[in-house]
């Protein structure tokens, strides 16, 4: 590989390079610098660098010849390429970046802007994932929550309701966490909870969006995404009550690192055409 786009964020860092014109991919910990330039030395000591995120500076500062893109140009260039790579009838939509936190774009043909963000994201769910079952390992959350039972914490509208007729759907959450204090949840119901609150949360704002500027679709991208199906879950559950479409666009988390390559190469003038 002779070239190489970083997306250097707050809680991954995402690596994309091509070869045989195919993007390959790899994650890496942000707080893992040290490994993570071990392995570019190891494997391609003299690829050209590409970064983006808000910790590429710190690897600039390590590889002075490396090129930093602008973080939000950098995810237009990539979500673009995989949109127009994957499903070419998205046109006008709301693309929601789940990371550390969410941040929120209005795309259409000739626009890309920010349009809002939340504190809501990944590193929410590690920080108060730790601080309700002990460990701070992503993967290990995921999977507590992927076998966990929401209903066990949360108060649902159907138990305020109890068999009566309620004005909105009985599966809505009447109060987050409200049935924490019975003591009868596990760590692993607590976790799913907490999965839904995000999704709940990052879902009405993308809906809120939406109907502002007139979309009826919501692209989900980001680091939080990556092996998340619960997370997918939750967000997908509110589709038809919300009139929305939810698309997952795969390897979305890499928009960043893709768009930073792409610009990168474009830069010098070399023509692409991985997919």
């Amino acid at each position: 590989m002779r070239y190489l786009g970083i997306d250097a964020g707050g809680t991954l860092t995402k690596l994309v390079y091509e070869e045989h014109g195919r993007y390959h991919y790899k994650v890496f910990d942000s707080k893992e610098l040290p490994q993570i330039m071990n392995w570019i030395r190891l494997t391609s000591p003299d690829s050209k660098l590409f970064l983006t995120g808000g910790k590429a500076e710190k690897i600039k500062m390590l590889v002075p010849e490396s090129a930093v893109f602008p973080e939000f140009k950098s995810i237009e260039e990539g979500i673009r390429k995989l949109v127009h790579t994957q499903n070419e009838e998205l046109d006008r939509y709301i693309l929601v970046n789940i990371g550390t936190g969410t941040s929120f774009f209005k795309v259409a043909p000739n626009e890309f802007s920010r349009v809002t963000g939340s504190g809501m994201g990944g590193g929410m769910f590690i920080g108060l994932g730790a601080l309700l079952t002990g460990t701070d390992d992503f993967h290990e959350l995921v999977e507590m929550s992927e076998n966990g039972n929401r209903e066990a914490v949360d108060l649902m509208v159907k138990d305020v309701y109890e068999g009566e007729d309620a004005p909105v759907p009985d599966y809505l959450t009447a109060a987050n966490f409200a049935k924490l204090g019975s003591g009868a949840a596990s760590t692993k119901d607590v976790t799913r909870s907490l999965t839904n609150l995000i999704a709940e949360t990052v879902i009405l704002l993308s809906q809120q969006l939406a109907v502002s500027h007139r979309c009826q679709k919501l692209v989900f991208i980001g680091s939080t995404l990556i092996a998340n199906s619960p997370l997918k879950e939750d967000l997908k559950q509110f589709e038809t009550l919300l009139g929305c479409q939810c698309v997952f666009i795969e390897n979305g988390s890499f928009s960043g690192s893709i768009g930073a390559l792409r610009l990168g190469l474009k830069s010098l003038g070399i023509s692409q055409n991985s997919h």
